[in-house]
């Protein structure tokens, strides 16, 4: 979850139901308004062999594949990571999908990549790009260790897919919760789409037709946690804490972090969208193109300086106290860096110059955050 940017990078795909943002008309100067998604990735391991369709739970045998995948953790540590084209840059190694990369989360066992045509694949560097499933036309994707979700639009009801990348076999697959397309007035494709928020801790989030959903990915057990509620209202899930939409003072919302939804007094904090550290402690959000960054635990807003850029898009936590960050700078002609940000000294630095050659480039790019950039 995601790894902000989240309607900016949706509510231009709905009418043509594929997202497709152009990320130079937005960030422009660096002062126009920006909304962010976020999919969250890279926690701990989960093991379970469960599907679940239509409600019923059974055991669902599934053949590995005779390729030699990698071994669990090969991809753990987080480096400057992007995406051009075909190639997934991953510090100072490269990767090369079949197709375009559309959207890509990172996994323990492998980089989940999802074509234009929803096509979800997976790159390890020991076998050619295997096709993991298919159907992932509004490409979210999210990931926790070696498991990845995606959601299946191919059938009449759309489905949740949970899909273990080292052990190459889906876990999970239910409709649970989900209406046949268009039954709703919720698409799978539209400006509301259908997702896997994120998964933590072995729980995965799902944003369902009939509202917020928790899959317990070892049992199956997939219970409604939130009657009807927008599959936008749970932005994100990590180390423990939720963090969903609430109502600002204002026009708009704020954001509420606790680790229950029933939590009598959350910790609210300013911002549209969040991005979690691994254990959940700290939170940056985003509001008008303003990046902020708290201590979860008191509070407290932290300071955070940027000065050579108009704006920056977090992608990934490289340990509880540092990410990477995409920068952007005053004008569009000026090149896109990737940059490596620390809690201590509140400050980002070049990981990468030039992973694009301005905003408006024709080579976009793409980060691991499971969201298109158009």
């Amino acid at each position: 979850m995601n790894a902000l940017l989240k309607d900016a990078f949706t509510e231009e795909a709905a009418a043509a139901g594929e997202p497709n943002l152009d990320l130079g008309a937005i960030v422009g100067n660096g002062r126009r308004r920006v909304r962010r998604r976020r999919i969250t990735t890279l926690v701990a391991a989960v093991t379970a062999v469960v599907a679940i369709a239509g409600g019923v739970t059974v055991v669902r045998e599934t053949t590995r594949t005779d390729s030699v995948v990698q071994p669990a953790g090969a991809f753990a540590e987080v480096r400057a990571t992007w995406a051009s084209g075909k190639v997934i840059h991953y510090g100072g190694t490269t990767y090369e999908s079949p197709v375009a990369i559309a959207s890509f989360v990172q996994t323990t066992a492998g980089f989940l990549v999802a074509g234009a045509d929803g096509t979800v694949y997976v790159l390890d560097g020991n076998n050619p790009a295997a096709v993991l499933g298919r159907g992932d036309t509004s490409k979210l994707l999210a990931a926790e260790g070696p498991v990845a979700g995606w959601v299946d639009t191919r059938p009449a009801v759309p489905e949740f897919v949970l899909y273990d990348v080292g052990a190459r076999r889906e876990l999970v697959r239910t409709a649970e919760g989900n209406d046949r397309e268009g039954d709703s007035g919720r698409a799978a494709t539209g400006s509301d789409p259908l997702h896997v928020v994120a998964i933590d801790g072995g729980t995965a989030y799902l944003a369902a037709s009939d509202g917020l959903r928790r899959l317990d990915v070892a049992t199956g057990r997939n219970e409604l946690i939130k009657p009807g509620a927008r599959t936008s209202f749970l932005q994100a899930a990590r180390g423990g804490q939720l963090v969903w939409e609430h109502p600002a003072e204002n026009a708009g919302n704020d954001l509420a972090v606790a680790m229950d939804l029933g939590a009598k007094t959350p910790g609210i904090f300013e911002g549209w969208h969040p991005y979690l550290s691994p254990s959940g402690r700290y939170l940056l959000t985003d509001k008008a193109d303003e990046i902020r960054m708290f201590d979860v635990a008191t509070g407290r807003q932290l300071p955070l300086t940027f000065a050579a850029y108009a704006l920056i898009m977090p992608t990934q936590w490289s340990s509880e106290d540092a990410f990477y960050a995409v920068g952007y700078r005053a004008t569009e002609s000026e090149p896109v860096d990737l940059l490596s940000c620390s809690v201590a000294s509140g400050s980002c630095a070049v990981a990468v110059p030039g992973i694009a050659s301005s905003n408006t480039a024709p080579s976009r790019f793409q980060v691991p955050i499971g969201v298109p950039i158009g």
